[in-house]
């Protein structure tokens, strides 16, 4: 996002004066609602989730079997899925 608009909005917010979203979306090349989102305090996504993963809980499994020499990713995921816990999900070879 453009420093200067939110440097804008914010002396604009101060004031206590209702910026022209139109006008400053043309200006700034941008929608005239993401001006009015960042005017009502937005400040962009979080840069990091703390989401956790099905896999957790088997984590101390998982680096058991991956120790083993010859082991892969996909069998472990494959004796997971069939010996442990049906419900963790697909396997994204990325």
């Amino acid at each position: 996002m453009n420093e200067a608009l939110k440097t804008q909005l914010k002396i604009l917010k101060l004031s206590d004066i209702k910026p022209n979203f139109s006008e400053l979306a043309r200006f700034y090349d941008l929608d005239r609602r993401t001006v009015k989102k960042y005017y009502d305090g937005y400040e962009g996504k979080a840069a990091h989730r703390d989401k956790s993963s099905k896999l957790d809980k088997h984590y101390d499994l998982i680096k058991q079997k991956l120790s083993i020499r010859g082991a892969n990713v996909r069998a472990v995921y494959e004796f997971i899925l069939s010996e442990r816990d049906p419900n963790i999900g697909i396997f994204a070879d990325r």
